[in-house]
C-alpha cells in the first residue's frame, strides 16, 4: 500500500534554479532579498552580484557537469557565492566553515571537484592540499550583461555529503528538477509569501538550509542571515526572533526546545532534521502560529513528509508532500498493509541520482517496487489513519542535531588511531541530550581521550566527534564475537577505570561551575586546566545548556556564550565568573539627584505659560459644539442635521487641537529644560 500526496502535476515544471531565481527578481526587484547585519541586498542587487560570480566562474571553465566546492564563513558572501555557482551552471558542494580541512579534500576528490570558493583563511589550506581556491573577493570582480542560466533540470544542482559507513563520507547528487519540485511542492504546505521574514542559521552543508534560502527566494521573502555567534545560543535566537520581526523560522526540536518563549510576530515554525518530542510539540502548539514536523533523508530532497501539529494530538511525520508517495515494505521489498511495520520507502519526484560513484551503494538504496523508483529510507515506521509514523533506525546510523551519522564511520577512524586496538561507538542520552560515546580497548601507553578528539577532529566534522571517550579493558561481545552495541548502552559511564578524581575547587566559582558541569559530564574529571571542547567534548549545545544553567545564579547573569568560547578552560571561564560577581555585588543604583534650582523654576514657569491655553482648548471641546448648535437651530428652516454636523465637526477638530497642543507643549517645555542645561537647545 503507498500512502500519497496530492496530485499536482502542474508542480512538476522543467525548470532550473536560476529559472526561480529570475521570476522572484521580476517580480520583486525592489525587495529586501537578504538581511547580514546592517548591510541589506534587494533581489535585484541580489542577482547582479550573484550574476557577477557565475560570470567569473564562467571565465574559469565552471558550467553543467562542473562541481564547486563552497567553503566560507556563514553571512551574504555566501548565498550570493551559492547563487553564482547556480547561475554558472555548476553544482555546488557546501562544507560547514568549520569543517576539517581534510574532510573537504576527501570529498572534493571524490566529486571530482576542482574549485573551491573560498576566503582569504581557507586558500592557503585548500592550495597547500593540490586545489584551486578561488577567492569569493576576486569572483564578484566578474562581468554578466545576461541573465545566465547554462543548466539543465536534469544538470546536478548541488551535493551533499553524509557519514558513510564504510568509513568514508558518500556524496549524494540532487538535480535541478529535484529541488525545484521540492521548493514548489513544500511551499504549497508552508506557505511562505513575500512580506515574511525567514531567519537562516543552518550550516549549508545541512540540506535544510536549502529550505531557508530557495523557498524564501522563489516566495519573494526576506532572508536574515543569523551571525555566527547567534546560532547556538537560545537566548540570542530568542531575542533576535523578537527584534528582527522574524515569521518563519526553521529548526531541528533540539534547538527549539532550548529557546524559552517564541514572539507573537513569529506565525511558522518549521522542525526537522531529526525526531520531534511530544513535550516539546505541546509547548509549541496553541501559541497562534502553525508548528510543522517535517521528515526526509537526503536522498530524497530535503523533505519528502510533513505533518502540522495541533494540541493533543499524537506526534506523526504527516501525510507525503504533493507528487510525493509513501510506503512499509519489508525485507523482500514487498510493501505492507496498513499499520504494518516495516522500513519506510518513499516514491516521487524528490527521489535523487543516488551516490557519486558509488553504483552499488545507489542500487541497493535506489531501487524499483511496483514499477516505480524508489528510495529505501533505513527507517521504521508504518502508517496509520493516512499518516506515517516513524520509530527509529533500522541500522546502526543516527541522526544528532539534524545531521545523519554512520557510527561505523566514527568507529573505523577511531579503531585507525595509534595504540587503539578495538573501538565502538554508540548514543547515549547525556544532560537530556543525546551525545555521541567511542568506547575504547587500548594499549597501556595509548592514547588520552583529549588526543583521541584532537585526532578525530582533523578527520571529522565536529558533530561526528564523540563527546566522551570510556577506555575499557576489554570489550564486550555476543556469542557470536560480533561488539555487544546493546551493553555499551548500558555501561555506567565514568566508572571504567580511566577517570581520576577531580581535585579540589580553587573558590566558590569554581565550585558553582564545576556543579553543573558534573551535570553536562557525569564521571569525568574535571580539572581546570581542561578545556571544555578539546578535552571534555563540549559542543554548541552543552554550550547553551552551561549558560542557561550558569544565568540562573544573578551573581552570574551576565555570562555568555561567547565567554565559553573565549576562555574555554575550567579555570578560565572560573576566574571570568568571579569578575561577574564582583561587578555584581558593587553595583548600585545610582543616587537620587535632584536637579538644579533653575532649571526646575524654568520648566515651572514654561508649564505656567503654557497651561492657559491648554484649559481654553479643553474648553473648546464643549463649547464650540455647544455654540455651534445654538447657532444653527432655531429659526425657520434650519436644518437640524446640519447644525449636528457641525456641532461633531467642531467637537472633533477642538479635540485635534488638544492633541496638537499637548505635544507642542512638551515640546516647548523639553527645549526650556536643554537650554538650562546645556545653554542651547538641542532640539
Amino acid at each position: 500500500m503507498i500512502l500519497h500526496g496530492a496530485d499536482r502535476p502542474d508542480l512538476i515544471v522543467p525548470e532550473t534554479l536560476a529559472d526561480l531565481l529570475y521570476a522572484a527578481v521580476r517580480r520583486s526587484p525592489s525587495v529586501t532579498a537578504i538581511e547580514d547585519g546592517e548591510l541589506a541586498i534587494s533581489y535585484e542587487l541580489m542577482q547582479e552580484r550573484a550574476q557577477a560570480i557565475a560570470a567569473a566562474l564562467s571565465a574559469k571553465g565552471c558550467g553543467p557537469g562542473f562541481v564547486v566546492g563552497l567553503w566560507l564563513p556563514r553571512g551574504h558572501q555566501l548565498i550570493l557565492a551559492q547563487i553564482g555557482i547556480t547561475l554558472s551552471g555548476a553544482a555546488w558542494l557546501p562544507f560547514d566553515a568549520d569543517a576539517p580541512v581534510e574532510r573537504l579534500v576527501t570529498c572534493m576528490r571524490d566529486a571530482q571537484a576542482r574549485f573551491v570558493v573560498t576566503d582569504a583563511d581557507g586558500a592557503e589550506m585548500v592550495r597547500a592540499r593540490g586545489l584551486e581556491p578561488l577567492l569569493v573577493t576576486d569572483l564578484r570582480e566578474g562581468r554578466a550583461d545576461r541573465e545566465l542560466s547554462e543548466a539543465k533540470p536534469e544538470d546536478i544542482a548541488y551535493i551533499i555529503y553524509t557519514s558513510g559507513s564504510t568509513g568514508t563520507p558518500k556524496g549524494i547528487a540532487i538535480t535541478q528538477q529535484n529541488v525545484c519540485h521540492l521548493i514548489r511542492s513544500e511551499n504549497q504546505v508552508l506557505g511562505i509569501q513575500r512580506g515574511d521574514r525567514v531567519y537562516q542559521g543552518f550550516s549549508v552543508a545541512f540540506d535544510m538550509a536549502v529550505e531557508e534560502i530557495w523557498i524564501s527566494i522563489f516566495a519573494g521573502a526576506t532572508i536574515w542571515v543569523a551571525p555566527k555567534e547567534m546560532v547556538a545560543d537560545p537566548e540570542r535566537i530568542e531575542f533576535a526572533l523578537l527584534a528582527q520581526r522574524i515569521t518563519v523560522f526553521h529548526a531541528v526540536p533540539t534547538l527549539a526546545a532550548l529557546i524559552s518563549h517564541f514572539p507573537k510576530s513569529l506565525r511558522l515554525i518549521n522542525l526537522g532534521g531529526e525526531a520531534c518530542p511530544e513535550s516539546l510539540a505541546a509547548k509549541l502548539t496553541g501559541n497562534g502560529y502553525k508548528v510543522f514536523n517535517s521528515y526526509g533523508p537526503t536522498e530524497t530532497t530535503v523533505t519528502a513528509t510533513i505533518a502540522e501539529l495541533t494540541p493533543g494530538q499524537a506526534v506523526t511525520i504527516g501525510k507525503p508532500l504533493p507528487n510525493y508517495g509513501v510506503g512499509i515494505c519489508n525485507p523482500e521489498r514487498q510493501l505492507l498493509p496498513l499499520g504494518a511495520t516495516g522500513e519506510i520507502v518513499i516514491f516521487g519526484p524528490g527521489v535523487a541520482l543516488g551516490y557519486l560513484e558509488r553504483p552499488e551503494l545507489t542500487a541497493a538504496k535506489f531501487v524499483t517496487i511496483e514499477g516505480r523508483r524508489a528510495y529505501l529510507s533505513g527507517d521504521l515506521g508504518c502508517i496509520e489513519n493516512d499518516e506515517v509514523r516513524c520509530f527509529g533506525r533500522v541500522d546502526n546510523q543516527i541522526k544528532l542535531r539534524g545531521f545523519r551519522i554512520e557510527l561505523d564511520e566514527i568507529s573505523a577512524v577511531l579503531a585507525a588511531q595509534p595504540g587503539v586496538y578495538t573501538a565502538a561507538t554508540v548514543v547515549r542520552a547525556q544532560a537530556g541530550a543525546d551525545e555521541i560515546v567511542g568506547f575504547v580497548v587500548s594499549a597501556l601507553d595509548g592514547p588520552t581521550a583529549a588526543g583521541l578528539r584532537r585526532a578525530l577532529s582533523l578527520k571529522l566534522p565536529a558533530y561526528m566527534v564523540p563527546g566522551r571517550f570510556e577506555f575499557l579493558k576489554e570489550m564486550p561481545r555476543l556469542t557470536s564475537g560480533k561488539i555487544d552495541l546493546g551493553a555499551l548502552r548500558s555501561i555506567k559511564l565514568g566508572e571504567s577505570g580511566a577517570v581520576a578524581d577531580s581535585p579540589s575547587p580553587a573558590n566558590e566559582h569554581e565550585a558553582a561551575l564545576r556543579a553543573v558541569l558534573t551535570e553536562l559530564f557525569p564521571g569525568v574529571s574535571l580539572a581546570p586546566n581542561l578545556d571544555f571542547f578539546s578535552d571534555l567534548g563540549g559542543h554548541s549545545l552543552l554550550v547553551a545548556r552551561l549558560v542557561t544553567r550558569l544565568r540562573q545564579d544573578p551573581r552570574y547573569a551576565q555570562i555568555e556564550i561567547q565567554h565559553i568560547y573565549s576562555r574555554r578552560t575550567i579555570a578560565a571561564i572560573a576566574s571570568s565568573m568571579s569578575e561577574m560577581s564582583l561587578s555584581a555585588g558593587t553595583t548600585t543604583p545610582p543616587p537620587y539627584e535632584s536637579a538644579p534650582f533653575g532649571r526646575r523654576l524654568a520648566c515651572g514657569i514654561a508649564q505656567a505659560i503654557f497651561l492657559p491655553f491648554l484649559m481654553l482648548i479643553q474648553m473648546m471641546q464643549w463649547l464650540a459644539p455647544f455654540f455651534a448648535y445654538h447657532w444653527l437651530t432655531g429659526d425657520v428652516g434650519d436644518s437640524l442635521a446640519l447644525a449636528m454636523i457641525v456641532a461633531l465637526g467642531a467637537y472633533l477638530f477642538s479635540l485635534f487641537l488638544s492633541f496638537v497642543g499637548c505635544s507642542a507643549g512638551c515640546w516647548w517645555v523639553d527645549s526650556v529644560r536643554e537650554i538650562t542645561r546645556f545653554g542651547v537647545s538641542r532640539i
